[in-house]
């Protein structure tokens, strides 16, 4: 991304600003702060996501969390990284593990593969929007 690591690690290190920008995401919810803390995403559809932050560090820019929400996706931690390629100038690694629930492994991957891809656009595009 043409955006400063440090602007975009501000935006993502907020655990409750992910309603701002995630796809398909109306609204969020935490409850408390730090580790542990849980945040309740809200699609345009009324559906809900409930996630916990695992990890959180600021001197490397990385988190992690992990979905507590019976999706096709079990034991799902996902990860965050950024690494500082310069000024004006980061690349964000957006990954996940799990274990394939109720659809064939390569279908579920498909798909976490498709919505981490998405919220991936919607984050470069809030963050080249300005709205942070």
């Amino acid at each position: 991304m043409s955006i400063p690591a440090d602007a975009i690690w501000q935006v993502i290190s907020d655990f409750g600003a992910a309603g701002d920008y995630l796809a398909g995401v109306v609204g969020c919810a935490v409850e408390g702060e730090g580790v542990g803390a849980r945040r309740t995403l809200t699609s345009a559809d009324g559906s809900t996501i409930v996630e916990r932050l695992e990890t959180l560090d600021a001197a490397a820019q990385r988190l992690s969390y992990s979905l507590l929400t019976e999706t096709p996706f079990a034991d799902c931690l996902t990860n965050m990284a950024l690494r500082d390629l310069g000024p004006h100038q980061a690349e964000l690694t957006w990954s996940a593990t799990f274990e394939a629930d109720g659809l064939p492994e390569s279908e579920a991957e498909a798909l976490l593969e498709s919505a981490l891809a998405a919220n991936c656009l919607a984050l470069k595009q809030f963050m080249e929007a300005g709205r942070r």
